[in-house]
């Protein structure tokens, strides 16, 4: 729903990409959540409701492609590339405790070590950074803000799921930390198209977080390349 509030003054513009100030960060593309036989999967089947998650595993079937476009370009244009995943220090999950995700043994199914893992089409190359999270936001159980201060990173481009959990929390988190925030809506996905559709609503609701397509972005990325090209 659109606050009238925000009416009261002129959307802001998104924030240009610029030259060694951004980073593209991907949100827990990761065997856990994002594939139907890591733990989120597992646990659907083993209650009888495999089906129960479809739209889920469309959605980020839909996504991964464009994710892709994005890592590449930005590594083609010399730009970080940042990828952050859901990681437990136990195997059932109580470094976390319930602020995250149910405990595992109350689900019946424990996580396994592949559940970490990163799907193959979006996993880190060489020396990308990556951030293990106890938590929907990056922000709360990382060291990410710091690391990327000292980097002098200004920008995040947000992609991965779910758009209405740990995509919003840790792009409303980056926006209170003073970042300029862009979510690219279709690399973005959540178990539902209407969740999705309203949690980027929501993001971009008063101009905290910038919206724009996988194409808009591809296209200021490569605008980068032609300097150091030429």
């Amino acid at each position: 729903m659109h606050d009238p509030f925000y009416d009261l003054f002129p959307p802001r513009p998104a924030p240009p990409i610029e030259d060694r100030t951004v980073a593209l960060v991907t949100i827990d593309l990761q065997y856990l959540d994002a594939h139907p036989d890591g733990w989120v999967g597992r646990v659907a089947r083993q209650r009888g409701k495999e089906e129960h998650l479809r739209q889920r595993w469309d959605g980020i079937d839909a996504i991964v492609p464009n994710v892709r476009r994005l890592q590449d370009a930005f590594r083609a244009a010399g730009q970080e590339v940042v990828h952050v995943r859901v990681a437990y220090r136990t195997r059932n999950a109580r470094d976390a405790g319930l602020a995250h995700m149910p405990a595992a043994e109350l689900e019946g199914d424990e996580r396994d070590e592949r559940d970490n893992e990163f799907l193959p089409k979006v996993a880190p190359q060489g020396d990308e950074m990556i951030f293990s999270k106890r938590s929907a936001s990056v922000f709360s159980t990382t060291e990410i803000d710091d690391v990327l201060r000292r980097m002098g990173i200004e920008h995040l481009v947000f992609t991965g799921i779910v758009t209405d959990g740990c995509v919003e929390l840790s792009a409303r988190d980056a926006a209170d930390r003073g970042y300029r925030v862009t979510l690219v809506s279709d690399a973005c996905s959540a178990s539902t198209p209407e969740a999705h559709e309203d949690a980027i609503q929501r993001m971009t609701d008063g101009s905290f977080v910038a919206a724009r397509t996988t194409e808009d972005v591809l296209a200021d990325v490569a605008a980068l390349r032609a300097p150091a090209m030429a």
